[in-house]
């Protein structure tokens, strides 16, 4: 079997590496790497709009991923997509799995992620695809080896899905170091969190350069994230849990227009 792994934080992520040798030494196939020349977060689905775009193949940073092929572009994790099935580096993969992304992808915001939405470019394929991202605590060492395991164990969860409907299983997945330590894997609905809501920008006003312009910062307000039920994805992992959501990238909501459209 082959897997397409691709992420959005970018080809020097340790988490893209780990998640590639926790699957090939889990006997589960063999997997490539495609990754953005650089972080790419926040992209979504956007491909690449680069007039001169590139892909290097990139040597792998530790013994331990020896004999893993990888590859970077300077594009979207969307575009990683694209180039790993369509750039003739082998056959065509069977399963895309995009990740470990640092940071966990939960609520509205995941139509934000490049780590979804490369996932959901791959799903729209008819690939069985999975989109694995870790929680975060400040400076704190990343577990990679939970997220690892955890999508090890999820594997065989991509042969239940109908190919005939684009499905992304959104894992994320708490910041626990000893895999031991998980309360359990539920599945979840997308919480209600909106990532606009957290945000404070700042302007440095009175300064700004002969060009006009002014230093500003997006800052993230941790005090305003609420808390959430445990059958949503932020309350699930949370709380300790692997959280997994079905997503639909080209689902239409049930939303009843004519009534709406007669006053047109």
């Amino acid at each position: 079997m082959r897997i397409l792994v691709v992420n959005d934080d970018g080809i020097n992520s340790a988490g893209i590496w780990e998640l590639a040798a926790g699957l090939r030494a889990a006997g589960l196939g063999e997997p490539y790497i495609v990754a953005p020349e650089t972080e790419q977060s926040g992209t979504s689905m956007a491909v690449p709009i680069q007039q001169e775009l590139f892909l290097r193949p990139v040597a792998a940073p530790d013994p331990a991923y020896a004999g893993i092929r990888a590859y970077a572009i300077n594009g979207t994790p969307a575009g990683c997509v694209i180039a790993g099935v369509l750039a003739k580096l082998g056959p065509r993969p069977d399963v895309v799995i995009a990740g470990i992304n640092r940071g966990i992808n939960t609520g509205t915001n995941v139509m934000l992620s490049g780590t979804v939405g490369a996932a959901m470019m791959a799903a729209l394929w008819g690939l069985p695809t999975m989109a694995v991202s870790q929680m975060y605590i400040g400076d704190a060492p990343m577990p990679w080896q939970t997220a690892t395991w955890a999508t090890v164990r999820l594997f065989p969860l991509l042969k239940l899905l109908d190919k005939r409907e684009p499905i992304v299983l959104n894992v994320n997945v708490p910041h626990l170091h000893d895999p031991n330590e998980v309360q359990g894997m539920l599945a979840t609905k997308l919480s209600s969190f909106f990532y606009g809501a957290v945000i404070d920008v700042e302007l440095d006003a009175p300064q700004h350069d002969a060009s006009g312009r002014q230093p500003m910062e997006f800052r993230f307000v941790r005090e305003r994230i609420p808390t959430f039920p445990l059958d949503s994805d932020d309350g699930a992992v949370r709380a300790g849990y692997i959280s997994i959501t079905p997503l639909r990238p080209s689902g239409i909501a049930s939303l009843d227009l004519r009534a709406a459209l007669s006053d047109l």
